[in-house]
Order: C-alpha cells, then structure tokens, then sequence
C-alpha cells in the first residue's frame, strides 16, 4: 500500500509538472501569434508599386518596417497586390484576406469605398486607407496629407521661378483630395504675385485619371506651347506624361531656355534628367512637394503592432509634423530662403491655406 501511495505521489507530481509545462509554452506562442498576427498586405491601385509615386511611397515605408521587425516579404509577413482594374479593387481585398493578411492598406482615395466595405464585412481585420479620410468604424483608419500646404509652397517656388509668368497645374482628377492641392498652389502663387507686383498666370487642367501618361502629356505640350515655363504635377503615374513633355521640349533647347516641372509625392528629381541641345547633361525637375507616406506606414505599422490600432481616427500629417515637405533641389537659393520663410509661417499659424 505504502508503495501503491508513493506511485502515485509521483504520478501526481509528474502530472504536475506536465501542466505547468504545458500552461508555459502558450506564451511563448501568443508571442508568435503576435508578430505573425501583424501580416500586412498593401493594396495599390493600378499603376503599381513602381509609378514614382504615392505607391512606391507607401510600398517603401512598408518594406523599411519590415525589415526593421524580420518580417519576411510575401504571404507570411508583408506583400502587396496590383489590381488590374478599378473593378478588380473589392476582389483584389478579398484575395488578401484569403491569405490571412491581418491589415489591409489601400492606397489612395479611389480604393476608399471598397476598403470601407470590406472593413464593415471583417471586423476582426485592421484596415487603412491612405491620402483620405475615413469614417468612424474600430478596424478603419485613415492617412491623409495637408496637400494645401506643400502646394503652397510649389506655387511660391513657382512665381518665384517663372520668366514668362504663365504657370501651369496638371491634376489626376477632379476630387476634394485635387482641390486642395489647386487651392494651395493657387493662393501661393497668388501670395507671391502680389508681393513682386507681377502679373502671374495660372493654367489648370485635369487628366481625368492617375493613369494616362498620354493625355497628360498632351495637356503639358499645350501649356508650354502657350508659354507656360513652370507645370506643376499632381496626377500619379498620369503625371511621367508631363515629365515627357517637358523633356522633348528642353532636348531641343539651350540649358538656359529649359522648362521645368515641379514633381509631387516622392522625390521625382530623377525624372528630370536629360541632355541638352549640344549633348549637354542638365535637369528640369525644379523640386518636389512630398508626402512622407513611408513614414506614415511604419508609424501606424508599429502602433498596429503594439496593440494601439488607431480605429476610428484619420491621422493628419501635414508640415508641422514632417508628414508634407519640399525639396530643394533647382530652386536659386534666394528662392529656396523665401520657401522656408513661408513654410516656418504656416507651421506658425501665421498662414492659412484654404483646400478649395
């Protein structure tokens, strides 16, 4: 009997221990589960992760965040998908929830309704949109850019700039998110007019979309035909087609009679490059109003990560908060002092850009 007691003393204890065991290795997998819960799939409209643009932003930023997390890129860390058309968009999301992507990021206010959707239709799924605002649900958030203001500052580099004070404005589309770019350009090249006493144009038109690189270069042939010596670009992958146009121009031309454009998004100061009449290397690309989306994601990525999605918000980033910037790059230097004097203005307060 004495041994029977012990037997089981010791079964008793095993079992013990076997439980303890046991009760320990869960945490070690909530741990994994929580870095693998953290899967994000970026959704791009058409143009791609490659259109020197706002998709190629955002796809940076998530590459630096997962990198920086040993996330590994594809299906079970990081990925992003292409839709082949607008109407592909709601498909294209449910392809990455299928693959049991934990946040979805929709880039750009055209795949706003769609990712909406799909947020209502998942609820245990995070999702953001960026460049829009979003409405108030849990599992949405919302990444939007104070456009106004680095279109401000692109129309006082403008009127700075111009020698036959006609300058022009090439939009993707018409949309609360373009007008507040017109807007911001619009008053700054106004501001600045008024100061030199001069007598500035501004030229706009719109491309009808973020993909046609012909139509916009149709659009910016006009405009420099007609003397406009500046176009700024807010028009995605449509906006190479100004680029283009602006190129076939200057390779016919002296360095000093170059036209220029000022790029938008990301640093598109590649995009200029070109060789003069002469065989000379030169550059049009005047500067670049940029919207720090690379930055944006890894600070959402790392507060998803943490615990503390911010649902139900649309944060603003704008030149105060470094989210909204514009590079130097073939601005005078007396130009680029007056551009940082305005810049310090608005993020005084001293300046009010309006949106429409």
């Amino acid at each position: 009997m004495k041994l029977n007691k012990k037997f089981n003393l010791l079964l008793i204890t095993s079992a013990i221990f076997l439980i303890a065991s046991a009760c320990s290795k869960p945490n070690h997998e909530e741990t994994i589960n929580k870095k693998t819960d953290n899967h994000i799939a970026l959704i791009s409209d058409i143009n791609g992760i490659k259109d020197n643009s706002l998709n190629q932003s955002v796809w940076n930023g998530l590459k630096d965040y997962g990198t920086k997390n040993d996330l590994p890129e594809g299906n079970k860390g990081y990925n992003y998908f292409v839709p082949k058309d607008p109407k592909n968009y709601q498909t294209t999301i449910n392809e990455a929830l299928d693959k049991n992507f934990s946040t979805i990021i929709g880039v750009g206010y055209t795949l706003k309704p769609n990712i909406i959707k799909a947020a209502k239709n998942n609820p245990k799924k995070n999702f953001v949109v960026i460049d829009a605002h979003t409405p108030k649900l849990k599992n949405l958030a919302g990444i939007s850019f104070k456009n106004q203001e680095g279109a401000y500052l692109a129309g006082v580099a403008a009127a700075y700039t111009t020698k036959s004070q006609i300058v022009g404005l090439v939009l993707g589309q018409n949309s609360k998110e373009m007008a507040s770019f017109k807007a911001g350009f619009n008053q700054g090249v106004r501001t600045t007019n008024h100061k030199l006493h001069k007598h500035i144009k501004v030229v706009s038109q719109t491309v009808g979309n973020f993909s046609d690189a012909n139509k916009a270069h149709d659009i910016a042939q006009e405009m420099y035909n007609k003397k406009a010596d500046i176009i700024f670009q807010a028009a995605g992958k449509s906006g190479q087609g100004v680029f283009k146009a602006a190129q076939e121009i200057n390779q016919a031309r002296p360095v000093g009679q170059k036209v220029w454009v000022i790029g938008s998004d990301e640093d598109q100061s590649k995009l200029g490059d070109y060789l003069a009449k002469g065989g000379q290397p030169s550059n049009f690309t005047l500067t670049s109003v940029i919207k720090s989306a690379d930055l944006a994601v890894e600070d959402i990525a790392t507060q998803t990560a943490s615990g503390k999605f911010p649902g139900g918000k649309t944060l603003k980033y704008g030149l105060k908060n470094k989210g909204i910037s514009l590079v130097q790059g073939n601005l005078s230097y007396h130009t680029w002092i007056k551009v940082q004097k305005a810049k310090q203005k608005i993020i005084d307060g001293k300046i009010k850009v309006g949106t429409d």
